[in-house]
């Protein structure tokens, strides 16, 4: 079947609202999803400066990330664009208690916004999803063009130098993005990684033992409690490594400022 990012991450909107209690995570359900984000959080999100600030961000599935920043940075406006109308509906009803937000469902490439309306904006392991090379420039362009200051990115780094391919992801390199933001008048400033390398290595024969067994093949889908306890406790001691063991892929950090 043909990648479409609206009908997948609408699937996964579907997926998460089955879910009880608090929905602000897009991927699955599990114990190493929850270690990345809290880390995250720390190291990534609260380390950029939203306050009294026009932000926005591009893919805001559920909304976790943009209840965070209103909850604890607060910003003058937050914006939010999604493609999947599944997904706007979600976040809505994660940020009802918020008047300063606005979440707009877009088709993928144009955001309703005036040119440099916005002070920063910011992605988090959407542009990795995006796997339509034309999608990806016209998308990237449009976020250049809103953006006042600082486009902050945060998508899994790989090896792949090409914009497009196959599939439902791409794992592009850190020069990859960096020329195509230069070229719409953003400059890398810097660059940082999660480093989550020994747990996500015991997380990653993990899941494949316990997709095997347990036949889950989407995400979004909840994970039964046994799932849970495969994954989860293991990281208990390898999560005090991964601070050791750095790398140059995975979860990066990319902040671009614009031109003088």
């Amino acid at each position: 079947m043909t990648y479409n990012p609206e009908t997948y991450w609408s699937r996964v909107g579907q997926e998460i609202e089955k879910r009880a209690g608090d929905n602000v995570i897009a991927g699955d359900d599990n114990p190493y999803y929850s270690y990345k984000r809290s880390k995250f959080l720390c190291q990534f999100l609260d380390t950029i400066d939203f306050q009294s600030k026009t932000i926005m961000e591009v893919g805001f599935g559920p909304g976790g990330n943009l209840r965070h920043i209103a909850t604890f940075h607060r910003p003058e406006l937050i914006l939010g664009a999604d493609i999947s109308q599944t997904m706007c509906d979600v976040a809505r009803r994660n940020l009802r208690s918020f008047r300063n937000v606005r979440l707009t469902k877009i088709d993928g490439t144009h955001l309703p916004f005036e040119d440099r309306s916005i002070d920063s904006s910011f992605t988090v392991t959407v542009l990795q999803h995006v796997t339509d090379a034309a999608m990806l420039e016209a998308l990237v362009k449009d976020i250049c063009r809103v953006t006042r200051d600082t486009v902050v990115i945060m998508e899994d780094i790989g090896q792949c130098e090409q914009l497009g391919g196959g599939g439902s992801f791409i794992g592009r390199t850190v020069g990859a993005y960096e020329n195509l933001f230069t070229k719409h008048g953003f400059q890398l400033r810097e660059t940082r990684f999660l480093n989550t390398k020994v747990s996500r290595r015991w997380y990653d024969f993990s899941w494949r033992a316990y997709r095997r067994v347990f036949a889950h093949d989407h995400e979004g889908d909840r994970i039964n409690f046994l799932g849970k306890v495969l994954i989860g406790l293991p990281l208990i001691l390898t999560r005090g490594l991964d601070d050791f063991l750095t790398e140059d892929q995975n979860l990066a950090k990319l902040t671009f400022v614009r031109k003088s």
